[in-house]
């Protein structure tokens, strides 16, 4: 079974509470048992906890801040590289040498998952691609919450015009998740 570090879910908790506080009795109303039994218990940044959690809450998330169809994930990937990248991960945007970006961005891969793998690679000089193999369960929440994560990554690195889309994902029954990135510098 897949598992997540904590991290990413006392992200989603955070902003539950911060940024949502009057819908916590709907949110807890809409999440699993499993969910609700690790939420009530300590969750540790360093600890890990099955990857089911973080996809369930990235849903509702995005059925009561978004309209439900998944967009607002994105959104939350994007807010959640603003925190890590101001924060843990403050170091990492202080090159924009693309090469050495798409190294930063596996090796925070393994530190959030340990299922899957991914891989980067150049397309040219203004784009990017991105496979995440290895993942069976991954769920589309979390591709469009990564998608989003990543769009961010670059703007914060100074790209500019950042777009994206997902080609391919493993939860539509494709061998391998690929997302693919074009900027400008």
């Amino acid at each position: 079974m897949a598992q997540v570090k904590g991290i990413l879910i006392l992200g989603l908790i955070k902003f539950l509470k911060k940024g949502m506080k009057e819908s916590l009795p709907q949110v807890t109303g809409m999440m699993s048992a499993d969910t609700k039994r690790y939420l009530d218990e300590h969750i540790s940044p360093a600890g890990w906890y099955p990857y089911k959690v973080l996809p369930e809450l990235l849903r509702i998330v995005d059925k009561i801040a978004g309209k439900g169809d998944l967009s607002f994930c994105r959104e939350q990937g994007r807010l959640s590289a603003q925190h890590d990248l101001s924060t843990i991960f403050s170091s990492m945007i202080s090159n924009t040498d693309p090469q050495l970006l798409l190294t930063k961005a596996v090796t925070i891969w393994s530190s959030y998952y340990d299922t899957g793998k991914t891989e980067m690679r150049l397309e040219g000089s203004d784009g990017l691609t991105m496979l995440i193999k290895d993942f069976p369960e991954i769920d589309r929440a979390h591709v469009i919450s990564t998608q989003g994560w990543l769009e961010q990554f670059l703007i914060m690195c100074r790209y500019e015009d950042v777009r994206s889309e997902i080609v391919h994902c493993q939860c539509s029954g494709d061998p391998v998740t690929e997302l693919r990135f074009w900027f400008r510098r």
